[in-house]
């Protein structure tokens, strides 16, 4: 057993950008989470393991909850996780992933945040009209340049630090107020009522916050200027797209990871009715193809052969 994992989860390249460079830095092997969604046991089999992932909401995306509870033989490995965000702090994303590994009976050897460019949407309101609104929110130039450099110094940071097998780094921001928030099921109740409002959702909801996620692609919308690429079919990382008159369409199930939007080349898809003039992002040193579910599927042989033999 020897050698790095590095597994990842990205929708518009931040991530995918943070764990490829620290995959090349240390010579390890690099995974899309994606590629493993169907696996029922997945045994790590190298000595390191990374796991990369972008703050949803001050925690995993379901995807990477749906990953580390597959995970088995963690006893003994040196796991460590990453996770990006925008905003002020990535919240309780990181302590999130070392609960959910300890449950799994791993430990979680470190935790590190690092902050990239805004690539979601915020609400945003206006007195007077009881519909919330969102906006994309885009970083401007100068904000985008100084966290690409914020990045690096990072990663830098992040490989010397598991280079060195060291442990007790746990990154996070707002831990006591959003212990609370969590304690009270605020984001339960007020937040599942505002987020599925804003997405148009009308229907009746008891879920948790998070398995709500999946319905919020009732926001999604597609515009005349779509010219049927398919690009929001192929970068979708769940395959929640499908084309019906040579229009996108959306089967509930999504990730909430808004590559359909972001990477959309005529910026033909919105979220809500207030998106069309807002300004899309992504990583400027991550290709669409790098994130399409079938060029990996076809592509990379050798990780299929690894995750037959491995994986199961």
């Amino acid at each position: 057993m020897k050698g790095i994992t590095i597994f990842y989860f990205s929708g518009t390249g931040n991530s995918f950008y943070v764990a490829r460079k620290i995959a090349e830095r240390m010579e390890g092997e690099l995974i899309p989470i994606v590629l493993l969604d169907n696996s029922e046991n997945i045994e790590l089999s190298t000595e390191i393991t990374g796991i990369v992932y972008p703050d949803y909401h001050s925690s995993l995306p379901n995807i990477v909850k749906r990953f580390i509870n597959r995970l088995v033989g963690l006893e003994g490995k040196y796991i460590f996780g990453v996770c990006t965000y925008a905003g002020a702090g990535p919240g309780l994303a990181i302590t999130y992933l070392r609960e959910l590994i300890e449950l799994k009976g791993g430990n979680l050897a470190a935790g590190f945040a690092v902050r990239m460019p805004y690539n979601y949407i915020v609400p945003t309101f206006k007195f007077g009209n009881p519909i919330i609104q969102v906006k994309l929110k885009p970083d401007s130039k100068e904000l985008k340049r100084k966290k690409f450099l914020e990045c690096e110094n990072s990663l830098k940071e992040i490989v010397d630090y598991v280079e060195q097998r060291r442990t007790g780094i746990f990154e996070s921001s707002g831990e006591l107020l959003l212990k609370i928030i969590d304690k009270l099921r605020l984001k339960d109740s007020l937040g599942t009522y505002m987020w599925m409002r804003i997405a148009g959702y009308s229907g009746e909801t008891y879920e948790e916050f998070s398995e709500n996620w999946p319905l919020m692609d009732h926001g999604f919308l597609v515009d005349d200027t779509c010219t049927s690429c398919r690009t929001c079919e192929r970068v979708c990382p769940v395959n929640n797209i499908i084309m019906k008159e040579n229009k996108p369409s959306w089967k509930h199930e999504c990730e909430q990871c808004f590559a359909c939007l972001q990477w959309c080349p005529q910026s033909a898809i919105q979220f809500g009715n207030y998106t069309r003039l807002d300004q899309r992002y992504h990583h400027p040193e991550v290709d669409v193809s790098d994130l399409f579910l079938d060029e990996r599927i076809s592509n990379e042989f050798q990780i299929k052969l690894h995750l037959s033999s491995s994986y199961g």
